[in-house]
């Protein structure tokens, strides 16, 4: 960094944006190596004591980076599968393609540097989620019919958990099916699982 870069005034949300941004490149580039407070403030052009002066400590800066992270996909996730506009085949895909991008590593990796993460806000997000989803089902079924709370939870559960893993693992383990790695072998598995979950919600 330049020594001007260093010399730059920045209101309090800005040096905080930038810490955060600057954190989740590391990440992004080292994993959670990446996380040392010193090479983070190197990085940004910033003093170590500034990060600690907004964050407390390392553990507060992952806190933030969780939050960060969880509030990305609960965006996300409530979008695709809160809509009425999209197929259920869309909606799959659009959650699928939430956790793509380092986002699902990014929340591993915070989840094993801070495992009491959930007290940050991620306790919440299936719960939203659910919310979304469960208002679009009511909406939708058939008169007289009312879907369980407990099913669409199920069924948020599945989903974020088939995507979440599918982001990580997916292609280690179609290759070690002897799948080819392309675009359409990942949209097979996202139909089979479309057409499992409408054969589910006609008899819930």
């Amino acid at each position: 960094m330049h020594a001007s870069a260093k010399r730059a005034r920045r209101t309090p949300e800005e040096a905080r944006r930038l810490i955060l941004e600057t954190a989740q490149q590391l990440i992004a580039r080292a994993g959670p190596e990446g996380l040392r407070l010193q090479e983070i403030a190197a990085a940004a052009g910033i003093s170590h004591p500034l990060i600690l002066h907004h964050f407390g400590s390392r553990e507060g800066l992952v806190r933030a980076l969780t939050q960060q992270a969880v509030a990305e996909l609960r965006d996300k996730l409530i979008a695709a599968m809160g809509s009425t506009e999209y197929s259920l085949e869309q909606q799959l895909d659009q959650v699928f393609d939430a956790f793509r991008d380092g986002l699902a590593q990014r929340l591993a990796w915070l989840a094993t540097i801070d495992p009491a993460g959930e007290q940050a806000g991620a306790a919440t997000i299936m719960h939203d989620i659910a919310d979304s989803l469960h208002a679009r089902r009511v909406a939708t079924a058939p008169s007289g019919v009312v879907p369980e709370r407990a099913d669409t939870e199920s069924l948020v559960h599945l989903i974020a958990a088939a995507a979440f893993g599918d982001a990580i693992f997916g292609p280690r383990l179609r290759r070690s099916a002897g799948l080819p790695l392309t675009s359409d072998t990942e949209h097979r598995f996202r139909a089979w699982l479309a057409a499992l979950i409408r054969e589910h919600s006609a008899h819930h």
